[in-house]
């Protein structure tokens, strides 16, 4: 009897890639079920798989609730390049090791984990500072969505110039409809404890003034494209409500496109002639697929004073790009080709954060691990086989639910989407499209 992994696919268009990747390289050797939120608060009484990756310590919390309750060997893959540097560093050590306040808890959770797939040394560092026991169980692979094994795939087929959107206003714009005096209220608590560049008031007025800021400047970047004939394609945050976009493009003069829900962000990127994004770690992407890019975190001298020196406002991959400081600058320069250029510098950074140039056999270390280390036949198990069986099932019911509701107009986000039969098919099949 083959064993069984279970990939937890947090975020549709981000994951997607390297759940599809991951079971082209391992679909032989073992049996492969995704899961997603839809499916956190059933895994406790589905404890039937003999591996389990999650993105986060925080994923695998919110499914088990307590460490006893998960069975399977656990591994965290991250799903984002949260930079290393000095600055920031302490978000992504937050990241790998969790936010659990209780310090028992937390040491519990974190020896159950059986190791790390980490992009790059910063990450490795990070964790090493943390505990040198858990550097020890930590493997570093590089960016999983960066694989040779995907860019086969990576050809732009259309002939018109296409612009991106990379949007990311999941705060004023959350994909659960979360309201904003709720927003508002946890920046207030300051859970992270998270430090501005513009004072050290635990507030939360700086996210929402760059955010403002920020969608402010995409309105006057849609106008000048839409006046060159251009109709740029706004990709939205995996945390935004797409929904809104639609109901906001109706009710607008405005004329944009919204990416396709089931296209995986490595391949939208690679649609686009030009991508233009605030500071985000999709700027690592834009880098390694070697897009043509512009950050518009320049387009006004206030925003670096409201920026939070533990998020991506700092993140030292944006000096390596494009950064115009007006929107009559980014006209001038809309049409000409600003690829960046990997200085010494910048391959240093990407060494650190996402392997380079070795981030192209990331899922190849991931394969030999496991297939080195776990890939040996497990006893048969009739109640396991059932009890997996129903969990499949049961995925297909809630798709159900939702093929119904998509018929009457609701549209699913990135972190809200069913796992149905056709999804299934869709990330087994990706190499056969």
């Amino acid at each position: 009897m083959k064993k069984s992994i279970y990939f937890h696919i947090d975020e549709y268009n981000r994951d997607t890639i390297v759940a599809a990747g991951l079971f082209k390289k391992l679909g032989k050797e073992f049996n492969f079920f995704f899961g997603n939120r839809l499916d956190e608060f059933r895994l406790k009484s589905y404890d039937v798989f003999d591996i389990y990756i999650f993105p986060s310590l925080e994923k695998l919390e919110n499914a088990f609730k307590e460490p006893k309750n998960c069975k399977g060997k656990i591994f965290i893959l991250p799903h984002e390049s949260i930079s290393g540097s000095t600055k920031v560093k302490r978000r992504l050590e937050l990241h790998l090791t969790g936010v659990i306040s209780d310090k028992v808890l937390k040491k519990k959770w974190l020896s159950k984990i059986n190791g790390f797939f980490l992009w790059g040394k910063s990450h490795y560092k990070v964790l090493k500072n943390y505990s040198k026991e858990i550097s020890n169980k930590s493997i570093i692979v590089g960016h999983p969505r960066h694989d040779k094994t995907f860019y086969k795939k990576n050809n732009k087929n259309n002939k018109k110039f296409s612009v991106g959107l990379v949007s990311r206003f999941d705060r004023i714009n959350i994909f659960d409809d979360r309201i904003n005096f709720e927003n508002i209220y946890n920046g207030w608590l300051d859970k992270f404890n998270f430090k501005y560049a513009f004072d050290n008031k635990r507030n939360v007025e700086h996210q929402f003034f760059n955010l403002v800021l920020d969608f402010r400047f995409f309105l006057d970047i849609i106008l000048l494209l839409n006046k060159k004939k251009i109709i740029p394609e706004i990709r939205p945050h995996p945390r935004e409500n797409r929904n809104n976009w639609f109901k906001f493009r109706n009710k607008t003069n405005l004329d944009f496109n919204i990416g396709k829900f089931d296209e995986t962000f490595v391949d939208w990127i690679n649609r686009q002639d030009l991508i233009i994004c605030s500071a985000s770690t999709s700027l690592y992407d834009c880098v390694l697929l070697n897009k043509n890019t512009i950050v518009i975190d320049s387009l006004s001298n206030e925003r670096a004073k409201h920026g939070n020196l533990f998020l991506d406002d700092f993140d030292p991959i944006i000096k390596y790009l494009n950064r115009p400081k007006s929107i009559k600058a980014i006209e001038k320069i809309l049409y000409q080709k600003n690829k960046v250029k990997f200085t010494h510098g910048l391959k240093k950074l990407l060494n650190n954060e996402v392997n380079y140039p070795d981030h192209n056999n990331s899922l190849e270390k991931i394969t030999n691990f496991l297939k080195t280390n776990h890939s040996f036949k497990a006893d048969f198990n009739l109640s396991k086989l059932i009890k997996q069986k129903i969990f499949v099932i049961t995925q297909n019911y809630i798709a159900f639910k939702f093929l119904i509701k998509r018929a009457i107009g609701f549209k699913e986000v990135s972190s809200i989407f069913s796992l149905g039969f056709s999804r299934y098919r869709r990330i087994k099949n990706y190499f056969n499209d």
